[in-house]
């Protein structure tokens, strides 16, 4: 069966339009990128894969986290175990005129409905990122697929056609120039007969792609990561003093949840970064997770980067790593298993910590075969295909 049957316009669509169950829209579009990912190995060649592989286990990812019941009750153990609860203890014995303290009831309680509610929006903006990348490009790279993988090799009016439906223009202003880039260089990797060039062009288009998708999903990230749940602990707790409270007793307790509430919505915060960071800012793989804020490990075994990336020479590659803090040092302190020193992500909200992560690591897999595993198994497949949420674990 040629890549082209194999994901169909029509069945993107339809994944597209599950609007009403996202868990099952977001499975489909994990398998998705797979099929796509396999129709690419095997017009690009046996040793790298595309962009489209490392979405399947970014989007496999995000699944955990929007379909996740285990993670309310995880936040609410750090919020229970840490120093919020301690720093809540005050409220319950403070002087609070009656009505406020019963409008507020248990502090604790309060602040774990509150993070959970935060929690259902965080893992909407993660739901709604996870589509709207997709929408974009799983047409583009279903085109792509099409225009490269006749006999005789790339379809050239095919191939113009699909760059003419992209618009021009950068990413940040709603352009795809970007993309157009990419796809000339996934096309030239098509004819290119030597292995390494042709590891350099895969390396150039994923970055390009990768590059493009987290500019897009820049607000999503941003709100998922820097979500205000100090404030609105504050804001939540002088609502209910508000609507409970008159006169001089509104004003008394809303002195007293100024000078107690503060530090606990200090600690509140610190604890969701704390969170946030060890649930969202990880990369599950087939041989493992990586913690995006640390740097990034070399694959088990072998060096950081493959033999064939291990030096690069095509100057739109090297001006693009550049650009992006890529490069990593010279060549030979890289050869012995390890850690990249550097790579780690800081802060992840921000666009250049995270590039410099994600090409690092387009990088350092680009030739990991493992990564070409299915994310499901055939029976879980034949059920996404068929409209149903799979039994088993996901």
């Amino acid at each position: 069966m040629r890549g082209s049957e194999l994901v169909l316009p029509a069945e993107i669509e339809r994944t597209v339009g599950l609007d009403h169950d996202p868990v099952l829209r977001n499975l489909r579009i994990t398998q998705t990128y797979q099929d796509l990912a396999q129709a690419l190995h095997r017009l690009l060649g046996a040793e790298d894969v595309s962009w489209c592989t490392f979405a399947t286990w970014a989007s496999k990812t995000a699944g955990a986290f929007i379909r996740d019941e285990e993670l309310p009750a995880r936040l609410r153990g750090a919020l229970s175990e840490g120093g919020v609860a301690e720093r809540l203890a005050p409220v319950a014995s403070a002087p609070l005129p009656r009505g406020a303290l019963g409008a507020l009831g248990d502090p604790l309680e309060g602040v774990v409905a509150l993070a959970t509610r935060i929690l259902g929006d965080v893992s909407a903006l993660i739901a709604e990122g996870n589509l709207k990348v997709f929408a974009e490009l799983a047409p583009v790279f279903a085109g792509l697929i099409a225009a490269l993988e006749g006999d005789g090799g790339p379809d050239p009016a095919a191939f113009e056609r699909l760059l003419g439906s992209l618009s021009p223009g950068p990413t940040q202003r709603g352009g795809q120039s970007l993309l157009r880039e990419a796809l000339a260089a996934y096309r030239d990797a098509r004819v290119e007969g030597d292995a390494r060039r042709r590891a350099e062009l895969i390396l150039l288009a994923n970055a390009q792609v990768g590059l493009h998708e987290q500019i897009r999903l820049q607000p999503y990230i941003a709100g998922s990561l820097d979500a205000p749940i100090g404030d609105a602990l504050l804001g939540w707790a002088h609502g209910a003093a508000t609507a409970s409270t008159a006169g001089e007793a509104r004003h008394a307790a809303h002195g007293w949840l100024d000078a107690l509430l503060h530090p606990a919505a200090d600690e509140l915060t610190r604890t969701w970064e704390w969170f946030a960071t060890r649930e969202l800012m990880t990369l599950r793989l087939p041989d493992g997770t990586l913690r995006l804020g640390r740097d990034l490990p070399a694959p088990p075994g072998r060096p950081l980067f493959p033999e064939a990336l291990q030096a690069i020479d095509l100057p739109a590659l090297r001006a693009l790593l550049g650009q992006l803090d890529a490069l990593g040092p010279a060549p030979a302190p890289r050869l012995a298993p390890g850690p990249g020193a550097g790579t780690a992500a800081r802060n992840w909200a921000r666009l250049s910590d995270r590039m410099r992560f994600i090409a690092e690591l387009f990088r350092s897999r680009q030739q990991d075969a493992r990564l070409l595993e299915p994310p499901f198994s055939e029976a879980q497949r034949a059920s996404l295909l068929a409209g149903r949420v799979p039994d088993g674990p996901l």
